[in-house]
């Protein structure tokens, strides 16, 4: 119960548990790609400010967590700035299940839709997808590399994301926020580079391709935890 009430909707049977939310030993393919500027900033929200011409591509498995059900997901992150604090916006989110998705949007922003995902494992190769509504939106074909280099990372952290719902009579919003979400608790179990092949693909509905074209820096493989808490409001109304 949250204040004498359920946390979310339906009362008698909560979608999702409160927060924080504990992810343990989720497994992540990671790519940092220069992207096409131009395609950057069309792309980001107008009310962020890009930071350089780099991006993160993912998809990961969480096959552990406490308060959602186990999932998979995927994505696009920007590193931008909102006046002076310098994060990273996730401007397209993709999860396969219900609970993970209406979490992310309701509480923190997190612009997740549902998709479709395989994510494999086979010795030193690991590979998924992720597809919507028949389209193959990303695809990551990953190689560990013991002999592979470490390579600069943006700042990541923390995430700047909008928070908006439309009224019910349409004269408006009745939120419309700009949120700042950092993940704690982080413990990196495992931690592989190597080299990384990365297919992305657009549709109307999901336009990944303005990206395009890109170039991969940087590849890894990770099995970690982290908590994500509750985050914080830097703008009502903006």
């Amino acid at each position: 119960m949250f204040h004498g009430r359920s946390f979310t909707m339906p009362d008698v049977a909560p979608l999702y548990s409160g927060v924080p939310i504990n992810y343990k030993g989720f497994r992540k393919l990671s790519v940092l790609c220069k992207a096409n500027p131009e395609g950057i900033r069309k792309t980001l929200p107008s009310v962020f400010t890009p930071v350089g011409d780099i991006i993160e591509i993912f998809l990961m498995n969480v096959v552990e967590v406490e308060g959602l059900d186990p999932y998979m997901e995927g994505g696009v992150v920007i590193p931008c700035k909102y006046e002076d604090t310098v994060g990273a916006h996730v401007v397209y989110e993709y999860v396969t299940d219900d609970d993970s998705m209406a979490a992310g949007r309701e509480i923190w922003g997190y612009p997740k839709k549902l998709a479709d995902m395989t994510f494999t494992e086979d010795d030193n190769r690991v590979s998924s997808t992720l597809t919507r509504r028949g389209v193959q939106l990303i695809r990551i074909d990953f190689e560990k590399d013991i002999s592979a280099k470490d390579y600069p990372r943006p700042v990541m952290q923390p995430r700047l994301q909008l928070k908006r719902f439309v009224r019910a009579d349409g004269t408006g919003f009745d939120m419309d926020q700009i949120i700042s979400n950092t993940l704690t608790g982080s413990t990196i179990r495992e931690q592989h580079l190597g080299k990384a092949k990365v297919t992305i693909n657009g549709s109307k509905q999901d336009p990944l391709d303005w990206l395009m074209p890109i170039e991969v820096v940087g590849a890894e493989f990770i099995v970690a935890d982290f908590v994500l808490g509750y985050g914080t409001v830097l703008k009502e109304k903006y």
